[in-house]
């Protein structure tokens, strides 16, 4: 696994590369048991490995712990999480995440919303088949996380 981080710096700008995943009043810590890791901000750059024109999450976390590489599209929500809205933005994440993040590599992958508030239906709604995220040949959850927690949730 070791080089999955390399390489993906390789294909990203640095001035893309954050410290810190945070946006308008909502953190996420990034997790403590990566050895090698990097924050793409997809939002805030010109130089963003997203399209121009998409839809985009806010960062993609790319990183290598315990052998395992992980890849984590992550949208942030200050308020009230939006299944309709969060869904496409974490599909997007996906996307550049299969460009940026070398094919022969095997991974695990999660998507990740953290949320200030959420109604019971909403998360309902977050968890159903169709809004699984699709990364090549795996189609997972989105992980529902408090806006303040860590990504200690995700790779454990």
């Amino acid at each position: 696994m070791i080089g999955l981080v390399k390489a993906v710096r390789a294909k990203v700008s640095e001035s893309c590369c954050a410290k810190l995943c945070k946006k308008e009043g909502c953190k996420v810590s990034l997790p403590s048991k990566c050895r090698q890791q990097v924050l793409i901000d997809m939002d805030d750059h010109q130089e963003s490995p997203a399209e121009k024109h998409d839809k985009r999450c806010d960062f993609l976390f790319v990183g290598e712990a315990k052998g395992d590489g992980w890849v984590v599209p992550i949208e942030l929500k200050k308020g009230k999480a939006s299944s309709s809205e969060v869904v496409p933005q974490l599909q997007a994440g996906a996307k550049v995440a299969e460009k940026v993040v070398p094919n022969n590599v095997e991974l695990r992958f999660r998507p990740v919303a953290a949320y200030g508030r959420i109604r019971k239906h909403e998360r309902n709604l977050f968890q159903e088949e169709k809004n699984k995220i699709r990364f090549r040949e795996m189609r997972e959850p989105i992980l529902l996380i408090k806006c303040g927690g860590s990504l200690d949730q995700v790779i454990g």
